[in-house]
């Protein structure tokens, strides 16, 4: 049987009005109308990141910073939740591995840390935009755009999403695609980028294809479905709660930890971000709670006590933690030299198991 080809866009002109027949439009090829995939076309994603279906803010874009490979990554860019969006970029028609182009830069990118954002997005400043900036300014733009405004989340997603831009897909591309998506819940979507030149102006048309934006929640559930019944997922160890508090109850004064600190004390090393959870809704059980800060030695800004003996807000925090000895340098930063670690809390319990297996029995 004969497969009839349909364009997933499709544009009609209705020039007298809705009386008027519709008349089907032709679309135009980027190649024709010498639009580059380069000046053109990832400029206009860069200036305007909604030609996407979303607001996302660019890190930087041509980026060639790779140890492992000398490719140069289109464009990168952050979401609101902080996830990284790799964003690979075809003039008119995806091309056979335009799927595995953008999975290899994915793997690159799922390796980068918050200082490398920060420095690459202060290099990416610079050149676009030809206005001086350090790594630590850089860091505050990036941050002001995530919500909870915090980079260092990047540190603790390992699955960077994927977004392959093109005017036309292959079929063995989308079959990849929604693979992925299905089977192994990679964030992975397509977005179609159509040019119409109608009365003399240009037109893009820009359509999401995959995920549907009208079933994403129906799909995701799909996916989930999927992956149970193929594969065990890899989860984080569980947080040993007790362990956790014995920890955080060992910081002394004028000493200040870390949620990371903490969910590695109790077994979950990558469980920075539930520890965060559980402490802002049962942390009033929790001793010493307060002193818990983020990695950079911040008091986070959702700090609310429910306790009426602990401090009420984020200011509250720092001047009991001050008072106590912690020193915080201008930017409320805490001194990572007074940061308690589970290797400190290894030391106190070595010595005290030892001081117990010395004593004298009686």
């Amino acid at each position: 049987m004969m497969t009839v080809h349909r364009n997933s866009f499709e544009l009609f002109a209705m020039s007298n009005g809705v009386d008027d027949t519709p008349q089907r439009l032709e679309p135009a090829s980027f190649s024709a109308l010498g639009a580059l995939e380069l000046q053109h076309i990832e400029r206009w994603i860069r200036e305007r990141p909604i030609l996407l279906g979303e607001d996302l803010k660019i890190v930087t874009h041509q980026f060639a910073g790779f140890e492992q490979a000398k490719d140069r990554l289109d464009v990168l860019a952050l979401d609101h939740d902080g996830r990284l969006v790799v964003i690979e970029v075809k003039r008119d028609a995806s091309g056979a591995y335009q799927d595995l182009q953008a999975l290899r830069y994915a793997a690159l990118v799922s390796t980068f840390r918050a200082e490398q954002l920060a420095e690459a997005h202060a290099d990416y400043i610079k050149k676009t935009e030809s206005r001086e900036i350090d790594a630590e300014d850089a860091r505050r733009e990036l941050e002001a755009f995530i919500e909870g405004g915090d980079l260092d989340i990047v540190d603790e997603d390992v699955q960077p999403r994927i977004m392959l831009v093109a005017a036309s897909f292959q079929p063995a591309v989308m079959s990849t695609v929604l693979w992925l998506c299905r089977a192994y819940r990679v964030d992975i979507s397509c977005v179609q980028l159509v040019p119409y030149e109608v009365g003399g102006e240009l037109l893009i048309g820009s359509s999401i294809l995959v995920p549907l934006p009208e079933v994403g929640d129906y799909e995701v559930k799909v996916a989930q479905k999927l992956h149970a019944a193929t594969s065990k997922k890899a989860t984080a160890a569980p947080l040993h709660q007790d362990q956790a508090k014995a920890f955080i109850a060992s910081v002394p004064s004028g000493r200040w930890t870390a949620y990371v600190d903490v969910a590695t004390a109790g077994g979950s090393p990558n469980g920075a971000m539930g520890v965060g959870s559980w402490l802002s809704n049962k942390g009033e059980d929790v001793v010493h709670v307060y002193r818990v800060l983020n990695r950079r030695g911040e008091v986070s800004e959702g700090w609310k006590a429910t306790d009426s003996n602990l401090p009420p807000d984020p200011a509250g925090v720092r001047a009991l933690l001050e008072r106590e000895g912690v020193h915080f340098n201008d930017e409320g930063r805490a001194d990572q030299n007074q940061r308690w670690t589970p290797e400190d809390w290894g030391t106190v319990i070595s010595v005290t198991d030892t001081d117990d297996a010395g004593a004298p029995a009686g």
